[in-house]
């Protein structure tokens, strides 16, 4: 029978608390014996148990690659470049260039994760477009797009610094490679074979024991039951003296 990885590896908490809960209360030992469970069967599951217990567990660290490393990298590094360099490069071409200013930030502001890597990445075209002149909508100011793309870059927004920032930009928006083909380590597959030996041996023993059993405590004992939410009761009125006092449940005391 096939397990989920929840399953089999909430089955040795389980399968220790079976054991121990029926080897404390003969009142169980004995039920379960009746019900065919020998020392034999009880030495099976203590085996199981200790051979699940000795097999190393898996990593829960999730499988990771150098490029999604460096993508999340690249992204992280333009979210904290666009606010201070937006705000510095804005405020240089809204007092010396207005009408470029207008052009390059019209609906830009400083983002946070992917969308400011596409901040970025627009920041970045529409300098490319005013340098080149490609945009045809801004055939007349051709030489003033110039001069401000020339005047940011004395201000640090250089050819090298627009190269090093498309790079960023293209690391984050990919493409990254796939994890190559995993393949079980021979210790994870031992695990896994244990504890379905061990899931398969609770399975058959802690259905028998709510075959048999019937006392919610003994349950509760053996990890089969929940205890119940305490309810609470209305107060009673004091007892007056030769009145009877309400027994006490011990159903749930083991």
């Amino acid at each position: 029978m096939e397990y989920s990885n929840e399953v089999l590896e909430a089955t040795p908490e389980r399968a220790t608390k079976f054991l121990t809960g029926m080897g404390a209360v003969a009142a169980i030992r004995t039920m379960m014996a009746e019900a065919g469970m020998t020392d034999d069967d009880i030495l099976e599951g203590r085996t199981l148990l200790l051979d699940v217990l000795a097999a190393p567990r898996k990593s829960s660290a999730a499988p990771d690659t150098a490029d999604a490393r460096a993508q999340r990298a690249a992204t992280g590094e333009l979210d904290q470049w666009d606010e201070p360099n937006f705000a510095r490069y804005g405020a240089a071409l809204r007092r010396r260039f207005p009408d470029v200013h207008a052009y390059v930030f019209k609906d830009l502001a400083p983002s946070t994760g992917t969308a400011a890597v596409r901040g970025v990445a627009t920041f970045l075209a529409r300098l490319d477009a005013l340098e080149s002149g490609a945009d045809p909508d801004r055939a007349g100011t051709k030489q003033s797009d110039k001069k401000a793309v020339a005047f940011l870059a004395t201000r640090g927004l250089d050819k090298d610094e627009r190269k090093r920032l498309r790079g960023l930009v293209d690391v984050a928006l990919g493409p990254t490679s796939p994890l190559p083909e995993q393949t079980e380590l021979p210790e994870i597959a031992r695990r896994r074979e244990a504890l379905s030996k061990l899931r398969g041996w609770f399975d058959e023993w802690s259905t028998t024991a709510r075959a048999v059993i019937k006392k919610r405590g003994y349950l509760i004992r053996l990890g089969l039951a929940n205890r119940k939410a305490p309810q609470r009761k209305p107060a009673a009125a004091p007892s007056r003296p030769g009145e009877p006092v309400d027994d006490i449940d011990e159903t749930d005391l083991w």
